[in-house]
């Protein structure tokens, strides 16, 4: 991957995704229950993240949401595809 932060964006997205999809909670709510800020939850799920999120968090919300969390990395398959192309 020619840059981490490709990946940074993709959890973000994914995360925004299941946030609203599947949990169906708004930033505030989510961050209530789990106690986490609003804007951390809100930083992640920007579309100019320069930070990750610990696989702590993520088996944790998967874990009590109850969901695979490979739906955190939808696309990285694609996204390495991409990088190889960009490579070549």
């Amino acid at each position: 991957m020619n840059n981490i932060y490709d990946l940074f964006n993709l959890i973000g997205r994914n995360m925004k995704t299941i946030r609203t999809e599947i949990i169906g909670k708004s930033q505030e709510k989510m961050a209530e229950e789990n106690d986490l800020s609003r804007s951390f939850i809100s930083h992640i799920e920007s579309p100019n993240v320069d930070m990750g999120v610990s696989l702590d968090t993520l088996f944790y919300l998967a874990q009590k949401y109850n969901f695979d969390i490979r739906k955190f990395f939808d696309g990285y398959e694609e996204l390495m595809n991409k990088d190889k192309r960009n490579d070549e």
